[in-house]
């Protein structure tokens, strides 16, 4: 947890409810991050407005008892590869050099095509997108674009008929009375937005293929910001789906059209949409990833990573090395680039 903001908030309303002036009321709490791993989104942030959104820039931090975890649990400490593996990525944690070497043991493609069906093997086969091939498997890049050129393309391979689900959009503007909102600005130029925070107005989705939660709808069962699940039915109102990571996996949930705003909107006026709170998660964004471990991971480098951490999170959401498939810009290449910010590091 490394947002200074939510943790301030956080000592600011204990210290409310407990009436004490001590560092978050006089209790314990126990916050847990890497700093090695991206840090908190500034919207068109400068890398300094990046830097004091830290924890570290916090008034809080001088009272922080610092722990370190030495052992990394995600690899087997037994096998001399993962050894090897996991030392690498303390090094790409903090490597201040911009061009970083990739081990020989991960696997280059030569085309999107040939990343995703090194990660999804068989994808076009009926019945074998099953619950647990799609739980090991993630292709991950660091641009939204990317990631949606990749949820489309294997979205036309995956077997099945394909559902549409078109959204509703109204413009919110504040200087109208409420019943002549979102009149003055067409149809056609909202539906051609497609924010990352929101739904694509058009949402083609088919029974079995991954799909990835982009609201919390009921934490407590499972359903988070984030959560990766598997389509089961499709309905008017609701989706049917299976819940594919975390405490709750395996649970069958209900999905339902909610209206949404942009949490950052790059137009003009504000819109809303009401669609279904969910995107194809075949592909996901390298910070969407951050918190999951699978067992096969593709990245798509492209397009360099350019925020501190990122490379550092693709690399590790996978256990072993040899599992991991990486599309590099140049396929005759072995470097890629590595952005690390040292004044965040501890």
């Amino acid at each position: 947890m490394q947002h200074r903001f939510c943790v301030e908030a956080v000592d600011r309303t204990l210290r409310d409810i407990r009436e004490i002036k001590e560092p978050f009321g006089g209790v314990t709490v126990v916050l847990g991050g890497d700093f090695k791993q991206t840090l908190p989104v500034i919207t068109k942030g400068t890398r300094q407005e990046i830097v004091r959104a830290c924890l570290t820039k916090s008034h809080l931090w001088s009272g922080v008892r610092l722990l370190t975890l030495v052992k990394n649990m995600r690899l087997n400490s037994n096998d001399t590869e993962n050894v090897k593996f996991a030392d690498y990525l303390i090094e790409i944690g903090t490597n201040l050099k911009e061009d970083v070497e990739l081990p020989s043991e991960i696997k280059r493609c030569k085309s999107t095509m040939d990343l995703l069906f090194k990660v999804y093997p068989n994808l076009n086969v009926e019945e074998v997108a099953t619950e647990t091939y799609l739980q090991e498997r993630s292709i991950l890049s660091a641009r939204n674009d990317d990631v949606a050129t990749l949820n489309e393309l294997a979205i036309n391979h995956f077997p099945g008929e394909l559902h549409e689900y078109l959204a509703a959009d109204k413009a919110i503007e504040d200087d109208q009375p409420i019943e002549n909102r979102g009149n003055s600005i067409s149809n056609e130029n909202m539906q051609a937005l497609d924010p990352p925070s929101l739904p694509p107005f058009k949402l083609q989705l088919k029974v079995g293929c991954p799909i990835m939660l982009l609201r919390n709808l009921q934490p407590r069962d499972g359903l988070c910001n984030g959560t990766r699940l598997m389509v089961v039915q499709f309905a008017t109102r609701v989706i049917e789906a299976k819940i594919l990571n975390g405490s709750h996996a395996g649970n069958y949930v209900f999905i339902p059209r909610i209206t949404l705003q942009p949490s950052v909107s790059k137009t003009p006026f504000q819109m809303a949409r009401r669609q279904f709170p969910v995107r194809l998660a075949f592909a996901m964004t390298i910070n969407k990833s951050q918190g999951q471990s699978v067992k096969y991971v593709g990245i798509d480098l492209r397009n360099h990573v350019f925020s501190h951490g990122q490379l550092y999170v693709a690399l590790s959401r996978c256990t072993s090395s040899n599992r991991i498939s990486v599309l590099l810009g140049n396929e005759d290449d072995d470097k890629t680039t590595n952005v690390v910010y040292p004044e965040v590091l501890l």
